[in-house]
């Protein structure tokens, strides 16, 4: 539609805009990998959680950064700012970690967790069967509605008896594909959520519109891949 239509020559322009944003992306590559070192040596000197010293240490890093980069004034604003406005609704994540984690603790006692960890423990037998049940069990669980958090957070004890008798690398893939397929039709998810208050209908139904579209993911990508590089390696 705009062929004939002559553009400006903003070369020179247009090439100092992506010198500045390629050094911007450097500098916070930079960042990162420092931060990361930091953080990694602290958990090798002192045997800690890896997210412990990185909660601990994110906010007294970015300020000692900000100072080296001569921006403190200018980052403690901004980031004041922002925490005002980050915060407000906070209390409602509070109180939603703590029943889930009070839920966690008191369900890891049950004998329900007894009878899935045998089934697991069957499944370790044929690979592709613990695969199967592994999306099938954060399948169910999402419509429950347990956070995919959650449900890992009760997979893994479950789990960790027969991790030494399963390759860990198509385990790891498996896991990473079912919790992420729930963000497609988990009704309690927040993107299935906001796209249900978007058109004005229940977050059920849109999960049910993206269900075969979870189940071919799961099954394609989790299990099929995973069964491939057990059955060529």
């Amino acid at each position: 539609m705009y062929r004939n239509n002559p553009l400006a020559d903003n070369g020179e322009a247009n090439q100092k805009a992506v010198v500045s944003v390629g050094q911007k992306a450097a500098q916070l590559l930079a960042v990162l990998v420092v931060f990361t070192m930091f953080v990694s040596l602290l958990q090798y000197w002192h045997g800690k959680d890896f997210l412990f010293f990185v909660v601990l240490f994110l906010v007294p890093f970015c300020f000692g950064w900000a100072l080296f980069a001569r921006r403190l004034k200018r980052y403690a604003t901004i980031a004041f700012r922002r925490w005002k406005e980050r915060t407000k609704g906070l209390v409602n994540y509070f109180f939603m970690f703590l029943g889930a984690g009070l839920f966690v603790e008191k369900l890891s006692h049950s004998s329900l967790l007894d009878v899935l960890a045998g089934w697991f423990h069957t499944g370790t037998e044929h690979a592709v069967w613990l695969y199967a049940m592994i999306a099938a069990y954060f399948f169910v669980t999402s419509f429950i509605g347990f956070h995919p958090l959650v449900s890992l957070t009760l997979l893994m004890p479950l789990l960790k008896p027969i991790i030494s008798l399963v390759p860990t690398v198509p385990l790891s893939i498996v896991l990473i594909c079912c919790s992420l397929s729930t963000v497609m039709h988990s009704p309690y998810n927040i993107s299935v959520s906001l796209l249900a208050d978007e058109l004005g209908v229940n977050p059920y139904r849109v999960g049910r519109w993206n269900i075969s579209l979870a189940i071919a993911y799961m099954a394609e990508i989790g299990v099929a891949v995973v069964a491939r590089m057990l059955f060529h390696r």
